[in-house]
């Protein structure tokens, strides 16, 4: 099949309009390089092609068969909704969720006002629009504020974790200040994280669970901008920036008695479906002291590469880098052969007698 591979990659043009989330945003060269080639070893012709503002008129020039996406869009609050929104419009197959589950998974109050009415465990919390609204009586110190629709650890930090309320207000306020959006301010979990890799749709099935191990300042995940990009934020923002390392690692299987193992994955599995997740999700859980789990978040389009906690969850269950890559798509193409692709259903069925003769 002629598979369009969509992503995130810097532009002068981008980096000069907004250097910081561009380069978290960004998509890693060996990432591109890795999900290219295990496309091309499933069989498959590939186009790769930048989520930039040329995307639109690719998508209209060009013929796909189905589209692998990465990126997470460019502009607007809910820009990771915009490359499903094009190819739903254009009617072009793709991994992952439309607009609906892409606008819910990517904006962390709207996944957690989904889970708290649907009675899945997720802590406290409050959108801040203003440092100074009235503190919810339902939130308990300590809190941790996070900006509501990005991810790659964009302003989080260890001071995100505040112990009283004139830090919590002087937290949102800058949060407010430096991106000019909204802040959640969630009641912080003091215990054990989980993440689960989730794939497939009826039903969805959990790979081995990862736990993270900390030992930074404070047990909180942050994520390292790549040291390339890393440089090129300096250098287009013109300050002289400290890069934070990643002081955390995941444990791939974790080390869980049967009990617990199960009631994660139950739980996973219960949250990518009220999130409307499609094909792939990775989902993110904390444990209390006292044994109950919460739902931090649902995380559309996670890191792939072979390094990523996604792979390594794969690869604890004794999957190939190329098995996961083409489980995913295949995951999406038996979607839409369900709706009647006629194209996507003479594929699945060559690929079917092709197995059963090999």
């Amino acid at each position: 099949m002629r598979v369009g591979f969509i992503y995130n990659i810097a532009t002068e043009e981008l980096l000069r309009e907004r250097p910081e989330m561009t380069l978290r945003d960004s998509d890693a060269i060996e990432t591109i390089e890795e999900v290219t080639r295990a496309l091309q070893a499933g069989g498959h012709e590939v186009v790769c092609m930048n989520a930039d503002p040329q995307l639109p008129a690719r998508l209209t020039q060009e013929n796909f068969d189905i589209i692998f996406n990465i990126a997470t869009g460019v502009y607007g609050e809910t820009r990771q909704a915009h490359v499903p929104a094009m190819l739903d419009y254009l009617r072009i197959p793709h991994t992952g969720p439309g607009v609906l589950g892409e606008t819910i998974c990517h904006h962390k109050f709207m996944q957690k006002y989904v889970f708290a009415a649907l009675g899945l465990p997720t802590a406290p919390y409050q959108m801040f629009n203003r440092a100074d609204e009235p503190l919810n009586a339902a939130l308990q110190f300590p809190i941790i504020c996070k900006l509501p629709s990005e991810g790659a650890s964009m302003g989080l930090d260890y001071g995100s974790v505040v112990h009283d309320e004139a830090a919590l207000r002087e937290r949102v306020a800058f949060l407010i200040e430096t991106y000019n959006c909204p802040v959640l301010a969630e009641q912080y979990i003091d215990g054990r994280e989980f993440t689960v890799a989730v794939l497939g749709n009826n039903p969805p099935y959990a790979m081995p669970i990862a736990e993270l191990e900390f030992f930074g300042q404070l047990p909180i995940r942050l994520d390292q901008v790549e040291d390339s990009n890393f440089e090129m934020l300096k250098q287009a923002t013109g300050r002289d920036l400290e890069l934070v390392e990643m002081e955390s690692r995941s444990n791939v299987p974790a080390n869980l008695p049967p009990e617990l193992d199960a009631r994660i994955q139950k739980l996973a599995i219960a949250a990518y479906q009220a999130a409307g997740c499609k094909d792939w999700a990775r989902i993110d859980l904390r444990m209390d002291k006292a044994g109950n789990l919460y739902v931090l978040e649902a995380n559309l389009g996670p890191g792939i590469a072979s390094d990523c906690i996604f792979a390594r969850c794969a690869f604890a269950a004794g999957w190939s880098f190329d098995k996961l890559v083409n489980t995913i798509l295949n995951h999406a193409l038996e979607r839409y052969a369900d709706a009647g692709n006629e194209r996507i259903n003479s594929f699945l069925g060559t690929l079917a007698v092709e197995r059963e003769r090999a």
